[in-house]
């Protein structure tokens, strides 16, 4: 069945794999359907209690992820008893569609689909839904100039941001100094000395003023591998045995979704790699819940302390999760869950 919806920017058709003839909600919903802006089709693939009025729209981490990666694990099942969830895959990622140049691939293009995306799920399931938008890691960049820009904020009920990097610059200086400060502290102990030497003469060799996007890049794959290394990140509270299972016995599975990533033109890469947003966060007003894993080594918790300092919502909070890296929903996921519900019901 195809929709056709009316968008600020151009004509949007809504393509619908449901079977039944109107949207509607009910508590489990199990549908999806495209959001198409310009050249792009943009899926997004709707799971959960629709009844109860509250869509969680996720922006998903990357670059090169997709959305469908978040629906495994513990947390996801809780919330979706609770909400709906919409989990998206972002324009040249994931199960999203479209011959694109380059130049249609940019943080701004990927911020319109967002807002599309928003008033697409209103226009199907009525204006009374509350959303919420909860960007994790990259999907929290972008969470973030979604958040920025015009009025498109008044959009939401609240702002949900997980380890997310609003300020890439400031995250790679801030790596830096978690390395050279932990990193230390385990090479006294005598904990995995080689990998720890490596990686601290590397980030002591590096001009933390002009960090190349390569050297951005080598930072990343450090944070990623640190997770493996720390004796304090436990499975505890619940925590999900992990995700490779789920994905890999699916249709979600990464081997195919995650080709997408590996092309994503330098350019806009590049864009990514500068791309410093702390002297916007002041215009974010919206109530918003900033939650941040103690030792995330891939977007240091310095970036929660920042956004939570600069934001000017009155209605703010900053959760730091004492056993969990830059995944909290996954090491913590009875906490995260718990108080993802406490804010959503005090301002749905």
């Amino acid at each position: 069945m195809l929709g056709r919806i009316g968008s600020l920017l151009g004509v949007v058709f809504v393509l619908l794999t449901a079977c039944q003839k109107e949207p509607a909600v009910s508590t489990q919903m199990e549908e999806s359907f495209y959001v198409r802006n310009g050249d792009a089709d943009i899926p997004a693939f709707v799971y959960g209690n629709g009844a109860s009025k509250v869509f969680i729209l996720v922006v998903h981490g990357g670059p090169g992820g997709n959305g469908l990666e978040y629906r495994g694990g513990t947390y996801s099942e809780q919330l979706e008893e609770k909400y709906a969830m919409v989990y998206t895959d972002q324009r040249h990622q994931g199960n999203s569609h479209g011959h694109l140049a380059e130049s249609e691939v940019t943080i701004d293009a990927m911020v319109e689909d967002l807002h599309l995306t928003v008033k697409t799920l209103k226009e199907r399931y009525g204006n009374d839904i509350s959303i919420f938008m909860m960007g994790h890691s990259w999907g929290g960049t972008l969470g973030t100039a979604y958040m920025i820009k015009e009025d498109y904020q008044n959009e939401l009920a609240g702002w949900i941001e997980v380890d997310g990097a609003h300020d890439i610059p400031m995250l790679n200086i801030e790596l830096v100094k978690m390395i050279q400060t932990i990193g230390g502290e385990e090479l006294a102990a005598g904990n995995n000395t080689a990998d720890w030497t490596e990686m601290i003469d590397f980030v002591n060799g590096l001009d933390t003023n002009n960090i190349t996007s390569d050297q951005g890049g080598t930072l990343n794959g450090y944070g990623h591998r640190i997770e493996g290394l720390l004796s304090q990140l436990h499975e505890s509270n619940g925590a999900s045995p992990g995700l490779l299972n789920y994905l890999f016995f699916t249709p979600n599975n990464p081997a195919t979704s995650g080709l997408s990533g590996l092309v994503l033109p330098k350019a806009f890469m590049d864009e990514v790699e500068a791309k410093s947003m702390t002297d916007d966060l002041h215009k974010i007003t919206i109530p918003t819940l900033l939650q941040w894993g103690k030792y995330d080594f891939v977007v240091p918790p310095a970036l929660g302390y920042s956004a939570f300092d600069k934001i000017s919502s009155t209605n703010k909070y900053l959760k730091i999760y004492e056993h969990s890296a830059h995944s909290p929903m996954n090491n913590e996921p009875d906490l995260f869950v718990k108080d993802i519900v406490t804010f959503i019901d005090t301002y749905k």
